[in-house]
């Protein structure tokens, strides 16, 4: 089983995940794709993490290696996606973003995820976490948002977030960070019963 989580910012998708990884004792990965994707390519990976998650194509890319011409963004993503492949044919794990339920959509051992919460919530997160202002804190919430969107709009074609993109949409501010890991293990167990 691969499961893809989905998630808006501040709403805990990628603590929810690391968490939902270790209670099912399964690779995870987030940030850990950028490095992938910078070992693969060649590409810095300070260049990559510019446009990681973003559908923003302005700076071309030339090397020697041929990618000449190509916007980065696009490039991250066509090598991000090759490595999500990859890693869905090792084994079972869990991927946070980079549009991965769209990605694998074709395969029968992928369990989607989505991970919201109400947007005070998420604000309020990412003030403790970053120790910003309200203010800070929904300006940066709104960005990352809308970028995420627009990357996962520009790369699959769909609705970001919209419920019948994924097998399971769930509210993190409900059961908080353990409870919803808790609750996102149950589901991930049932439907693997319904795979085997």
């Amino acid at each position: 089983m691969i499961i893809a989580v989905g998630r808006r910012y501040g709403s805990g998708g990628h603590e929810i995940g690391k968490r939902l990884a270790k209670r099912l004792d399964i690779p995870f990965y987030d940030r850990e794709l950028v490095e992938l994707a910078s070992k693969k390519s060649g590409i810095d990976r300070g260049i990559l993490e510019l446009h990681n998650e973003r559908a923003v194509q302005a700076t071309l890319l030339k090397t020697k290696s041929g990618f000449g011409g190509r916007p980065v963004g696009e490039l991250l993503f066509q090598t991000q996606s090759q490595i999500i492949r990859e890693l869905a044919e090792q084994g079972p794990c869990v991927i946070i973003g980079r549009c991965a339920n769209y990605v694998l959509q074709d395969r029968t051992d992928l369990f989607s995820v989505f991970v919201t919460a109400p947007v005070e919530k998420r604000i309020q997160r990412i003030m403790e976490r970053n120790r910003m202002s309200r203010e800070d804190a929904r300006t940066a919430v709104e960005k990352v948002d809308r970028q995420r969107q627009e990357y996962y709009s520009h790369y699959a074609g769909r609705e970001w977030g919209e419920a019948d993109g994924y097998d399971v949409t769930v509210d993190s501010s409900i059961l908080g960070i353990d409870g919803t890991a808790e609750l996102l293990e149950e589901q991930a167990r049932a439907f693997a019963r319904c795979l085997i």
